[in-house]
């Protein structure tokens, strides 16, 4: 029942806002990625405000998300902070017949609707923030496991000390050929 009162709050009353601009505080947390269940984001702690201003024909969403992202390090697999900032912006154009939009950041929707949710937008938006690589050094946030490092480091020396001789009887053929 608490994840109903928690995710109650990306439900955006539409119908009740008047023209103007409507201000709206959503919390992102571990429950959210919970839900969402992804192996590249294990936890959160973003403020998402939300700015909502309501025109005649439409309402523009700007939100400004900033907080951290936890994720594991792909190098020695501790959990892993990834500060985040970012503005997004995403219009809500009324239309008589909903229909489907060709930019991302546009959403058709009938003058009927009265309710929007927004966490989907949330999750496509943070998800994006995620790096490529994901190292404790390259987010400048913590250091990686020095035990783990060690033995990443142990396993690399003994992979090159044992090296089949085959592979270097072949090497020699092919060095032959060349000359």
């Amino acid at each position: 029942m608490e994840d109903k009162e928690y995710f109650k709050q990306f439900d955006i009353p539409l119908g009740s806002l008047g023209l103007g601009t409507h201000c709206f505080e959503l919390e992102v947390n571990n429950t959210f990625f919970e839900k969402h269940g992804n192996e590249d984001i294990t936890g959160a702690d973003v403020r998402a405000k939300l700015n909502v201003e309501h025109l005649e024909t439409m309402f523009i969403f700007n939100f400004h998300l900033n907080g951290n992202l936890y994720s594991t390090c792909d190098l020695c697999l501790e959990k892993l902070s990834i500060p985040v900032a970012n503005d997004e912006k995403l219009i809500l154009k009324i239309v008589s017949q909903a229909c489907e939009s060709d930019d991302s950041d546009i959403v058709f929707i009938s003058e009927n609707t009265h309710l929007y949710n927004v966490e989907q937008n949330l999750f496509e938006y943070l998800y994006a923030l995620i790096p490529i690589r994901k190292v404790h050094q390259e987010t400048g946030t913590e250091t990686c496991n020095p035990e783990m490092l060690s033995l990443i480091e142990n396993a690399k020396v003994k992979q090159t000390k044992e090296t089949d001789g085959r592979w270097e009887a072949l090497k020699e053929l092919i060095e032959r050929e060349l000359k």
